[in-house]
């Protein structure tokens, strides 16, 4: 499989957040902007939790999500922490997304089984300037299936 696929929809379903307009303009792969409203989805690495006798594979996709935010005053620091929250917990309902992998020239199908975000916490702050904007991470973890 290759992580591009993972990478994708793990991106298109954060994309979905009801609330990702009042927070970011996109998700850059591997980076975040410094300006203010920026997120970077970065890939940590894929493993496999279990494979059946058939082949079938439960996998599990590690991310980083770095944000940035205007956090000038205690107000937008507690917004900043808050959206988090709230994107940690919308991601946890989100299961049964299906995900499609090409393996040795063949579409294979599969379903998210579950996704876990936690620490979502400030990172980062750039050259000490809190005015730039403040960087924040949240640990991602995707579970999910591929069928062969």
């Amino acid at each position: 499989m290759t992580a591009i696929d993972i990478i994708e929809k793990t991106r298109e379903i954060l994309m979905q957040f009801p609330k990702i307009n009042d927070v970011c303009n996109e998700i850059n792969v591997d980076f975040a902007d410094k300006e203010p409203t920026s997120y970077g989805l970065t890939s940590i690495g894929d493993s496999l939790i279990k494979e059946n006798i058939l082949g079938n594979q439960t996998r599990q996709h590690s991310f980083m999500l770095y944000s940035t935010f205007s956090g000038i005053n205690d107000f937008e620091r507690m917004s900043n922490s808050t959206v988090l929250t709230e994107l940690s917990q919308w991601l946890s309902k989100r299961t049964g997304d299906e995900i499609t992998a090409l393996i040795d020239d063949e579409v294979r199908s599969g379903e998210i089984l579950k996704i876990t975000a936690v620490n979502g916490k400030l990172y980062e702050v750039p050259n000490g300037n809190i005015i730039v904007g403040l960087r924040y991470q949240l640990q991602i973890e995707v579970e999910y299936t591929i069928e062969f």
